[in-house]
């Protein structure tokens, strides 16, 4: 374990010091079947060993320790547990599948494999849930349900990631986690992506089509049909060794000897089946549950990049209401200057006319008159002393008679004018009414409504603009961490392909070499009959 690792983070527990231990290697040492007591439900329960340490763990918790690890690190490449069977499995069987003895011995490889790749991960080794699934005496159920797996979000947007930003990574934030932090779907396109992992999704893509449609089901095909030639070895040993009782002498030992090839043969092949099964075949299911994996990391980060985006149009769109909210502001105040200046205006006009016939009719003898403005905006004079009017001893003034209209509306006809139509007194009046049809029309008080708006939107320009520098950030870092990761994991692939191989061929040559023994024996024996 290199210096750097143990830099990064130290938790001090025990599981710990033996992992850091050069020659330190986790194995699962038996496999029993065990029953839950309430449930009456049996399980089987894998034996895990870490130098003097030893516990036991169910499928079911491997799998919520490898679905822990993923939440908690999400640009992380987990590595994977052999799959669950599907109900096809137990159909086919006559028993359950985890009865069946090669299947657990299955598991108990695959599962060893799993705890040694996460130990010599240079993160995920370090990492203290990992650790409890590795002590002594621990309910797996108490460590799921404490922190820090309590405290992470639903969502894995919702927390930070990369240990770059400047907030705390891999727990829950407050602000990502607000409601006006949009969450992107898994078909968001990118408008700007990276062409790093452009290029990564598609060749991760492309492997992983490849290894699980070409490469895991020829190879799983191909150890099947050497199952079923070991079998018919089986079944022609017999054959030959039935053969040769009916015979004697040197014909008799030739058959025997060439029956006791054929067993040789057959056992031979299974031992070839049983050795690509564990060397070559497990590896390369695994390899191609990597490729998935990966996929889902990339996944992960395409959609980190995706919020970034759509955090950007958020506050963009928030922007642009806002300055739409503030004209309509700036608009308001404007109208209600002018309604102020027209105001002003019209009264101090209305008090110049008063002024005006009040002193045109002071020139009348004995008249005092008030100017006032009917509701369609003429002009009429009323006599402020009836008494008089009427003992006037000049009579009637054709012009002034006793109805209470204005003699413009008596008769038009008589004083040659057109009828008059209803008009507004003035601009205020106007510039009220219609202010009022639009003041109900909008809201009861459309002006806090506004300034109301324009403050949640201020406030949440404020959220918006801290999430976007917290994404940001958080892409940036975490973008550097699963490229230095998809390194790693290359390395080890290209190792593991090296290893794989090798043993691919080392199988083979072995097979070979054990039968050809068997049956150059064989021969020397049929070169002893007499011709």
């Amino acid at each position: 374990m290199s210096s750097n690792r143990l830099s990064r983070a130290s938790c001090g527990c025990t599981i710990e010091r033996l992992l850091r231990q050069e020659v330190t290697y986790i194995f699962i040492t038996g496999a029993q079947k065990q029953s839950d007591t309430p449930a009456g439900k049996t399980f089987i329960a894998y034996n895990i060993r870490v130098c003097d340490t030893e516990t036991k763990r169910r499928y079911s918790e491997f799998e919520s320790l490898r679905r822990a690890l993923s939440r908690l690190h999400p640009t992380l490449i987990v590595p994977p547990i052999p799959e669950k069977h599907s109900l096809v499995d137990y159909a086919a069987l006559q028993t359950r599948v985890k009865d069946d003895l090669p299947m657990v011995e299955k598991r108990k490889r695959m599962l060893q494999t799993f705890l040694n790749r996460v130990a010599n991960h240079p993160e995920l080794g370090l990492d203290h849930v990992f650790h409890r699934f590795l002590e002594s005496g621990v309910a797996w159920s108490d460590v799921l349900h404490s922190p820090p797996l309590s405290q992470l979000p639903k969502n894995p947007l919702q927390m930070v990631v990369s240990k770059e930003a400047n907030v705390q990574a891999h727990k829950y934030n407050t602000v990502l986690s607000s409601n006006l932090i949009p969450i992107p779907s898994a078909t968001y396109v990118l408008k700007s992506p990276d062409p790093r992992f452009e290029e990564s999704e598609k060749f991760t893509f492309r492997i992983a089509n490849y290894m699980s449609n070409n490469l895991d089901k020829s190879q799983r095909k191909v150890i099947r049909r050497l199952g079923e030639l070991a079998n018919d070895y089986a079944e022609l040993g017999a054959v030959y060794n039935g053969f040769s009782l009916n015979e004697t002498g040197p014909v008799a030992n030739a058959i025997e000897k060439v029956g006791q090839a054929v067993d040789a043969s057959y056992t031979e092949s299974a031992q070839m089946v049983t050795s690509l099964e564990g060397e070559f075949a497990e590896p390369i299911q695994e390899h191609s549950q990597f490729a998935h994996i990966v996929k889902q990391v990339l996944r992960f980060r395409h959609l980190k990049h995706a919020q970034m985006e759509m955090i950007e149009g958020s506050l963009e769109s928030k922007k642009e209401n806002l300055e739409s909210l503030q004209r309509m502001e700036s608009e308001a105040r404007r109208l209600e200057e002018a309604i102020s200046r027209e105001r002003t205006i019209g009264s101090n006009a209305v008090d110049v006319d008063e002024l005006n016939n009040n002193s045109s009719n002071d020139d009348i003898p004995g008249t005092m008159s008030s100017t006032t403005v009917n509701g369609n905006g003429y002009h009429h004079h009323d006599d402020m002393n009836s008494g008089i009017n009427n003992n006037n001893p000049y009579g009637s003034h054709p012009s002034l008679s006793s109805s209470s209209s204005p003699p413009s509306f008596q008769n038009d006809t008589h004083v040659g004018r057109r009828p008059a139509t209803k008009t507004w007194a003035s601009p205020v009046k106007m510039i009220n009414a219609v202010g009022h049809s639009l003041q109900n029309i909008i809201d009861v008080d459309p002006e806090a409504t506004r300034r109301n708006q324009i403050g949640k939107t201020k406030d949440a320009m404020d959220v918006l603009q801290e999430a976007l520098e917290i994404t940001r950030q958080d892409l940036a870092g975490s973008s550097t961490e699963l490229q230095s990761e998809l390194d790693r994991f290359q390395r080890e692939k290209i190792k593991d392909l090296r290893d794989m191989l090798i043993a691919y061929a080392k199988i083979h040559i072995r097979y070979c070499q054990r039968n050809l023994e068997s049956w150059q024996e064989a021969r020397a024996e049929v070169d002893k009959i007499p011709i």
